[in-house]
């Protein structure tokens, strides 16, 4: 309850003036009495009639009192308000991250966000308006400026669980845009993050605490003589010590089961020993429920043992031939014969020729390109100088690298090209996709430089026939929920769908490749399904749960904050009890009334 008069209350004090004036003595005129058989009445009477006496009960005087206090009570102007309800432009964002799947008092901490969100819309003054935002890896405006409290209550409800990492931390720039939209607004904010509201006015509503669990934190694999070595790593995330069984799968069949004690808070590496290669993936569970059931399990991919081939085309590179015949798994095939139908290459490299049709297939890396190419326009030959190789993915281990050039062509780097390396201004060396297919470039002779001669040349070359040749993506064993799988290995297709561990399945055209596959939600296994030139082909991807959720659900209980701000305050909505008040000491008034006449 709440008093919009408080100041009312300072009236009190003349409470005491009923009472006093039933204290003091009465008036009262003589009478002549025939007998003393009414002496007692009189004494009776007259012992009423002294003042400053003890007080006894009398019902008007207590009615008389309860008015008055009433009366004071409805001068200050009470109202008792609905909980959390707000009125005007209410903006209410809700974290959906994984570690908000998390059990707590039998619900999971969305479904209990959900809960009150929905609460504060039923409960606030039917003129305001709502505006809700979920956020996960990205921050979403479900709707905004929403009068309809049933069109509010089912978006809120429509919204659903994700595995994928997020802060509320990371999008309160675009949360801030959105409060500032209006002259004034409230922000309810239900995470289980500790987030400050900072210069919003709302409430942030701590949906965070403990709880028994035990998570996989990591999963990975090394290949020996005898087999696999598979390595899971627990993380247990209670206050309390625990116990699990451990399971190893080989796809779908069970390999080994393992039971593990954890300490509280304690991380344990759980190692698996001489299992079978030829497992396209393994995957590794947790078989007993916990507060957090989607960190019970973890995915891996291993590595393809199918090699890569590569067609260059060359008089004669000693250089390039020894870095590529050092990658393993490359099969590399040569040849000066620029007549030659070539196609079923993983890779073409042209060192300094080209055949007279370029191939249809593989992706292609064109070295000291001549004046006549499809892709790029290659201009004189120039004078080199110092080389740079610049900071780029491409690039790992070696940016920073420099070597000298003699000679290079002036080619202008083309705008689906990332520059590798520069010489001054002009770009030495490339690398893009371009019409669904990867293309990479060097504009000079490596004989005209002493690139060959620097240790930054064979892992440059690895570099870029991993990427030219799918290797890189072929090696890495797993995703987080939410990350995007990298496609464009694929040129060519015919048809491509890609099935979720759910069985969804999604049909991928061949302009989407080179964004990838995002829609990673869901933690598991995800099989690719396509067709090649006639040739039907199946990839499979590993999908877990974002090891940061993992390790931060289970953080503690904090108190939330409220901030009233200045001029923003909370418009806190209830009931004005003063007319019900005033209509009640009315009443009182006549019961009094008619007390007083019927003594009388």
């Amino acid at each position: 309850m709440g008093f919009n008069n408080p100041y009312a209350w300072g009236l009190l004090p003349l409470l005491g003036l009923i009472i006093l004036m039933y204290m003091l003595k009465q008036q009262h005129e003589e009478m002549e009495i025939s007998s003393l058989y009414l002496w007692k009445k009189v004494l009776a009477q007259s012992e009423v009639k002294k003042p400053w006496q003890k007080l006894k009960n009398n019902i008007l005087m207590i009615m008389q009192l309860m008015a008055a206090f009433l009366i004071i009570m409805a001068l200050s102007n009470p109202f008792i308000t609905k909980g959390k309800a707000l009125g005007g432009n209410i903006i209410i964002v809700i974290d959906r991250s994984g570690s908000m799947n998390a059990y707590q008092e039998g619900s999971t901490r969305l479904d209990i966000a959900k809960s009150m969100a929905k609460k504060a819309i039923v409960e606030s003054d039917n003129s305001s308006v709502f505006n809700l935002i979920s956020v996960d890896k990205t921050a979403n405006v479900e709707f905004s400026g929403v009068t309809d409290k049933n069109e509010a209550l089912r978006a809120v409800e429509a919204i659903e669980k994700t595995n994928m990492s997020g802060s509320i931390k990371d999008h309160l720039s675009l949360i801030k845009a959105v409060y500032r939209q209006f002259e004034s607004a409230n922000v309810l904010i239900y995470t289980d993050e500790e987030v400050a509201v900072e210069d919003m006015t709302g409430e942030v509503i701590a949906l965070g605490g403990y709880g028994s669990n035990v998570g996989i934190g990591h999963i990975s694999y090394s290949q020996d003589n005898d087999g696999y070595t598979v390595l899971v790593r627990l993380e247990n995330t209670s206050k309390e010590h625990e116990k699990r069984e451990l399971a190893l799968y080989g796809e779908d069949k069970l390999l080994e089961l393992k039971n593990v004690e954890l300490a509280p808070s304690e991380s344990s590496n759980v190692i698996f020993e001489g299992i079978d290669a030829g497992y396209k993936y393994l995957w590794a569970e947790l078989t007993e429920d916990d507060a957090l059931q989607e960190d019970n399990r973890a995915f891996l991919v291993t590595e393809s043992t199918e090699p890569k081939s590569v067609l260059l085309f060359s008089k004669k590179n000693i250089f390039i031939e020894r870095a590529l015949s050092s990658i393993k798994n490359l099969e590399v095939y040569k040849t000066d014969d620029v007549n030659i139908a070539a196609d079923g290459y993983d890779l073409y490299i042209f060192d300094g020729i080209m055949p007279a049709k370029l191939p249809d297939d593989g992706s292609l890396f064109f070295i000291n390109p001549d004046m006549i190419n499809p892709y790029f326009k290659s201009g004189a030959v120039i004078e080199g100088g110092r080389a740079d190789i610049i900071s780029h993915v491409l690039n790992r281990n070696i940016d920073g690298f420099s070597f000298y050039v003699g000679k290079m062509r002036n080619l202008d780097k083309p705008y689906w090209a990332d520059a590798l390396i520069n010489v001054g201004s002009k770009t030495a060396a490339g690398a893009g996709v371009y019409d669904g297919r990867k293309i990479a470039y060097l504009t000079f002779d490596i004989h005209d430089s002493d690139f060959p001669l620097d240790a930054s040349f064979p892992i440059f070359m690895y570099n870029m026939t991993s990427y030219l040749t799918d290797m890189e993506e072929q090696g890495k064993s797993f995703y987080f929920s939410g990350e995007t799988i990298p496609l464009n290995f694929m040129s060519n297709i015919q048809e491509a769908v890609m099935e979720d561990p759910d069985g969804n399945k999604e049909s991928i055209s061949e302009e989407l490749l080179d964004y990838g596959y995002d829609n990673t939600n869901s933690t598991g296994i995800y099989k690719l399904s396509y067709k090649k030139d006639g040739n039907a082909g199946e990839r499979v991807f590993a999908v877990n749960f974002p090891t940061h959720e993992l390790k931060n659900a289970f953080q503690g209980q904090w108190e939330g904050q409220r901030e009233t701000g200045v001029g923003r305050g909370f418009t806190l909505m209830g009931m004005n009890l003063q007319v019900p008040i005033l209509i009640f000491v009315l009443l009182l008034l006549a019961a009094e009334w008619m007390v007083y006449i019927r003594g009388n």
